[in-house]
Formats: C-alpha cells, sequence, structure tokens
C-alpha cells in the first residue's frame, strides 16, 4: 500500500474511534445534566426531567444514543446545548478563532524558536551557549503549564502590569465594529497566554530537533559533503531535508498537547475561547457541548496531522511504499 494510502486508511479509522470516543465519554462522566447542581438550582419536576430526557434521548440505550449521533453527524449537525438551547456549532464557532489564535500563533512560534536552538545544540554541542541554555530549557519544560501562567500573571499582568492579565479584548472596544485597533488589543489581551504555551512547548521541540539532526549530522554522505568543502549552509539544508519526515509527525502529536494545554491557559486567562467553553460543559455535564468541542478538537488534530504525515511523505521517496 502506497504512502498516501497508509495516511488515508489511518486518518479514517481514527476518525471512527474519535467519533465513539467523543459520544461514549461523556456519558460516563459522574452526575446528570438535568440533576440539581450547575445550572439547575432545584430538582427538576419529574415530567419536565422525563420529557428532556427523551427530547434528548438520554433515556435511551447507549449504542442508539450513538447511531443516533453518528446520523447527525454526517448532517454536520452538532445538536443543541442542553444548558442554553443554543446551537452547538454556533457556540463554538465564536469561540473557535480565539482557541485557534492561541494555538496556531504557540505552536508555529515554538517550532521555529525550538528548532533554531535545537540546530544550535546539535551543530554546536560544545559551545558554552548550548550547555548554557540546554539545561534551562529542561527546566522550563518542567514546570507546569498552571505555573508558568502564575508567575506570568503576577509578574507582568499585576507586579509589572505590560500585559492585561486576563480576558481577550477591552470591553466595549468591538461595540463599534471591526478596526485595527480591535485587532492589535486581541493580540495584545494574547500575549500572555501563548507566552504560557510557548514556554511549554519550546523545549519539546528543541530537544525533538536537537536529536532528529545529530544522527543525521554524523551520517556518511554529509561527512563526504564536508569533505568536498560543500558550504556549511547547504550541508545544514540536507540535514534538515533528512531529519525533517520525523520531526513533522511528531509536530502533529505535539499539536495535540498544545491544544490540550490551551484548554487550561484559557481557563486560568479568563480568556473565553473553545478550552473555556470545555470546563463549562464539564460542570454543566452539557453533553451535545462536551460531543462538539471533543470533535472538533479532534477533527483539527486528524486534519493537521494528516497533512504532515502527507508532506513527510513527500520528503522522504522511502515512506511512499512498503519494502520487502
Amino acid at each position: 500500500m502506497a504512502g498516501p494510502g497508509r495516511v488515508a486508511v489511518r486518518t479514517l479509522a481514527l476518525a471512527v474511534v474519535m467519533v465513539v470516543v467523543a459520544v461514549v465519554l461523556p456519558r460516563a462522566l459522574p452526575g446528570s445534566p438535568l440533576a440539581a447542581g450547575g445550572d439547575v438550582a432545584v430538582p427538576l419536576p419529574a415530567a419536565v426531567e422525563a420529557e428532556l430526557r427523551r427530547a434528548y434521548r438520554l433515556d435511551r440505550p447507549l449504542a442508539e444514543q450513538l447511531a443516533y449521533e453518528v446520523g447527525r453527524l454526517l448532517r454536520a449537525d452538532l445538536g443543541r446545548s442542553l444548558a442554553t438551547h443554543r446551537p452547538v456549532r454556533a457556540m463554538i464557532a465564536e469561540r473557535l478563532p480565539l482557541t485557534a489564535l492561541l494555538v496556531g500563533t504557540a505552536v508555529l512560534a515554538s517550532a521555529v524558536l525550538g528548532g533554531m536552538l535545537g540546530t544550535i545544540a546539535a551543530c554546536r554541542p560544545r559551545a558554552a551557549t548550548s550547555r548554557l541554555v540546554e539545561p534551562v530549557i529542561i527546566g522550563l519544560g518542567a514546570l507546569p503549564e498552571a505555573l508558568v501562567a502564575m508567575l506570568l500573571i503576577v509578574v507582568l499582568g499585576t507586579r509589572f502590569p505590560i500585559f492585561p492579565a486576563g480576558g481577550a479584548g477591552t470591553p466595549f472596544l468591538a461595540a463599534g465594529g471591526w478596526s485595527w485597533r480591535v485587532v492589535l488589543d486581541a493580540l495584545w489581551h494574547a500575549v500572555l497566554p501563548i507566552l504560557t504555551l510557548v514556554i511549554g512547548l519550546v523545549p519539546a521541540f528543541s530537544l525533538l530537533a536537537r536529536n532528529a539532526l545529530v544522527p543525521v549530522l554524523a551520517a556518511p554522505f554529509l561527512l563526504a559533503a564536508r569533505g568536498k568543502g560543500l558550504p556549511p549552509a547547504r550541508v545544514l539544508w540536507h540535514a534538515w531535508r533528512n531529519a525533517l519526515p520525523p520531526l513533522l509527525t511528531l509536530l502533529g502529536l505535539r499539536l495535540a498537547f498544545a491544544m490540550t494545554g490551551a484548554a487550561l491557559v484559557e481557563r486560568l486567562f479568563a480568556y473565553p475561547g473553545v478550552g473555556s467553553l470545555l470546563f463549562e460543559a464539564v460542570a454543566r455535564r452539557d453533553y451535545p457541548v462536551l460531543q462538539g468541542v471533543f470533535l472538533v478538537f479532534g477533527a483539527v488534530m486528524l486534519a493537521v496531522t494528516a497533512v504532515l504525515d502527507l508532506v513527510a511523505v513527500l520528503l522522504d521517496p522511502r515512506l511512499r511504499g512498503d519494502r520487502g
């Protein structure tokens, strides 16, 4: 089977598993979305609760609920929230751009910065800079994101209020419509959440880049290239071309960690993205919203991972088919 065919089969299999998990996992949480607590101040009358269970098919067997949800997904219908009765698709669409800004910017910045640091460490392993920077990077990577976020809030948001410590924008600034001032304000509010994610992601990218480059730089073909007088920049280009395919696969895995971390970071910074919506849905046991968030996160991860796998196949002909 050709490389792209394997990618397609694997993506399809993961999509099936993702749908099953997205439907089953919320219903495995303890508690009920119709019980007292959260948004339900008092127990609902038995007749009202029974009617709601019937309307949302919560009274049906799990297998039947799964079949119904799959059929609805095939119509691109994510259902309505149990708590607000709003369409889940609209609720996610309102917040998805904010989360995309955080995760996209953080992953891109971390990949570039981590790749640069990893390249320096691989090319000059005995340099004083590499020996000093590497322990610092590993130490930063060991810090919990919650601790990093609180430190940034205290230092850069409160003690030295350079950046906003919470929220996604200045209240009422966007009331007059779209403008560059609104965009810059949104970016200014996103600095600390992005910085929190970058601090957590850079160590992984740096170590991955270094570990991928070290064996390639010692490969015989690059030693021969150096012996023939090939410029260092050209040697490094060939090294990165050979080290990039496995790094692209790992980049997709790091994206999953970034999206998971974004949910916590959004909560800590009161940032109204999809991650905050996920926390609210868990507290309410809002099954349709939980399903919608899981599916959107999963679909983004599958799409990005599939694209990165295909790029890796194009860069490395050895991945295009099985070798006996």
